[in-house]
């Protein structure tokens, strides 16, 4: 089962890394036509500025790296030697949460930013409107941050518990 949930994070991570590097990639070669179909700018929108296209590809990285941190949180829970261990493991799934809360916000902030920014050489009447919120897949990561901080907090809980049952044995 280790196996399984390692092998899902690995392709969860490896699936956004290889889909925004494909974006970017033909986005610098000159072909923007993929770029301009995801953030739902005009198809036959020239090329954007090298400029925009850098500051575009950077604002995708801390959400990625915010996905990894909270796989690599959730890896050191596979990773625990003591199941009973209800503080540590506590610690880990609130750091995930937290991870996971931080990707669906740049997320959702990526989406919402990087038009303006791919369409800032266009006039003012070709640029799209700001779109704040869009629910999209990666609501599930708000959804397991949610889940993942009360589980944690049951999990400090139960530490206590099992602390305090210690001192009466």
């Amino acid at each position: 089962m280790k196996l399984v949930a390692r092998l899902a994070m690995l392709i969860t991570l490896v699936y956004f890394t290889f889909g925004w590097s494909v974006l970017w990639i033909g986005a610098f070669m000159g072909h923007a036509e993929m770029l301009a179909d995801t953030f739902d700018l005009p198809l036959d929108m020239a090329v954007p500025p090298h400029w925009a296209l850098i500051v575009g590809m950077t604002m995708m990285w801390p959400a990625l790296f915010s996905l990894g941190l909270g796989f690599g949180a959730l890896d050191r829970i596979l990773m625990l030697r003591d199941p009973q261990d209800f503080s540590r493991m506590g610690q880990h799934l609130r750091l995930c949460a937290w991870a996971f809360l931080g990707f669906w916000l740049l997320n959702a902030l990526n989406v919402a930013m990087q038009p303006v920014v791919l369409s800032a050489h266009l006039e003012k009447a070709l640029r799209p409107e700001i779109e704040y919120i869009d629910i999209d897949i990666d609501v599930v990561f708000l959804v397991l941050a949610a889940v993942f901080f009360a589980i944690s907090r049951s999990l400090n809980q139960a530490q206590e518990i099992a602390d305090e049952n210690s001192q009466f044995l």
